[in-house]
């Protein structure tokens, strides 16, 4: 019984010191976001991704997260024989800026206004992508 003791007392400081040093050394020293590469569905357009972005961000505002944002940024595709950008009609990206402070209201998520923004999401696009970034902070600065 001694021994267990001692052992869960050893994992517990290698736990309490791994979190305080986590704290004195951020991984991130600007906004840590989710950027999401998604094609487009059947009939999806970039107007019905942004209706569920709105959504998305009303849903968190009426739960008290204020601080993040879901941005729709349209892909584009260089042709290098007219020099020019078209948008890409097949892929899209989102960008959940501040993502962090959305768990805040992750034990309301799956209410009915949840529900309709994600049907939304999935009549428009599939995510075949989704990394986590930190922005710098200077991008953020007026």
């Amino acid at each position: 019984m001694k021994n267990v003791l001692m052992s869960v007392i050893a994992i517990t400081s290698m736990f309490i010191g791994n979190a305080a040093f986590a704290q004195e050394a951020p991984v991130c020293d600007g906004v840590i976001s989710i950027l999401r590469i998604s094609n487009y569905v059947g009939t999806g357009t970039e107007e019905g991704l942004k209706e569920a972005s709105s959504k998305h961000d009303a849903w968190y505002k009426s739960h008290g997260v204020t601080e993040n944002k879901q941005i729709v940024i349209p892909l584009l595709q260089y042709d290098r024989v007219t020099d020019s950008f078209t948008k890409d009609s097949s892929r899209v990206s989102t960008l959940h800026l501040n993502s962090v402070v959305s768990a805040e209201a992750q034990e309301h998520q799956g209410d009915a206004a949840w529900d309709e923004f994600i049907a939304l999401y999935n009549e428009n696009t599939e995510i075949s992508e989704s990394v986590i970034a930190c922005l710098p902070q200077s991008l953020f600065l007026k």
